[in-house]
């Protein structure tokens, strides 16, 4: 009888001790904790342009012979849909017109272990002006690089005023029909 009662608890030990070692059945599905957004490099995100529309060359800008570089912060949500477009630098008169074509865009969502995910990046637009005799003509690109900027730097600068944060360059939009030159 005695022997009975040591092979039981024996089994009964080995029992638990194989069921402690497979863990799988015993915890719940555990996922690591997930960012709600991450920030991507404006170059990665040209590739995941599913549907652009260039600005258009503003009139007022072409006769003025106004061109340069115009950068945005954009924030894109999971289906590729701009949620937010802040200018960080530009002309406001080219501003104003690439403000109008960031409408139109559309992304392939960004895939974080095969799920999309929210998006912070840059996006940029460069205008030239090229005169041949009488005639004006004016270009716009895609930036394909963008230098790092102060306004992408880690969380704890939102939310503060520009010059609170260290950060210059930062305009506010104002375009009119008119102009006093």
């Amino acid at each position: 009888m005695r022997r009975i009662k040591t092979a039981v608890a024996l089994l009964v030990c080995c029992a638990a001790v194989a069921s402690a070692q497979d863990g799988t059945a015993a915890q719940p599905d555990v996922q690591p904790n997930r960012p709600r957004m991450i920030r991507v490099a404006g170059g990665v995100m040209l590739g995941l342009i599913e549907h652009k529309a260039l600005p258009e060359y503003p009139t007022l800008a072409l006769t003025a012979g106004l061109q340069g570089d115009v950068i945005f912060k954009i924030l894109v949500d999971e289906t590729g849909k701009i949620l937010l477009s802040e200018p960080v630098d530009g002309n406001p008169v080219l501003v104003g017109a690439s403000v109008d074509a960031l409408r139109n865009f559309r992304f392939r969502p960004y895939l974080l272990n095969g799920s999309p995910i929210r998006v912070e990046s840059q996006l940029g637009f460069h205008f030239t002006v090229s005169k041949k005799g009488d005639s004006t003509n004016g270009q716009v690109e895609c930036m394909s690089t963008i230098a790092y900027r102060p306004e992408f730097r880690a969380e704890s600068v939102r939310g503060r005023p520009p010059s609170a944060a260290g950060i210059s360059g930062k305009i506010g939009v104002c375009v009119s029909d008119h102009h006093d030159w």
